[in-house]
């Protein structure tokens, strides 16, 4: 029955739309790693939908989800000719740098998180031991 009916006009507002569609049933059937994956930022080149992630753990999941997604979203769509890709942004190309000490870390670690500095703080915790 879907054949019939005429094609969606491919722009950003659509794709979202139909992204959010997706993250809902994602969410019914707790696929929270794919879930991570759609909320990252797209860019819609033409008939493809390319992704912009940020690091190397979404870099390796996505080629799994990638089948699924671009199925989804040809039919969500009624557009067969959709194609789904990701890039990795620059600040994932850009190599962190290295952390070699446990106080390196650690002071990384409580930038990122700042609830980490609290509990630091609170119980006393200290890197070096």
């Amino acid at each position: 029955m879907e054949e019939n009916l005429p094609r969606q006009p491919l722009n950003s507002d659509t794709v979202k739309t139909a992204f959010e569609e997706v993250l809902v049933e994602f969410k019914q059937d707790h696929k929270n790693m794919e879930m991570a994956l759609l909320s990252q930022p797209f860019e819609l080149r033409g008939q493809e939908v390319v992704f912009m992630l940020s690091s190397g753990l979404h870099e390796d999941l996505f080629p799994k989800l990638k089948p699924e997604l671009t199925g989804i979203l040809r039919r969500k769509l009624r557009h067969p000719d959709v194609e789904v890709t990701f890039e990795i942004t620059k600040e994932a190309k850009n190599p962190l740098k290295n952390l070699y000490t446990s106080r390196e870390k650690l002071t990384y670690l409580m930038e990122k998180s700042p609830a980490l500095k609290e509990l630091k703080k609170r119980f006393g915790l200290d890197a070096d031991f």
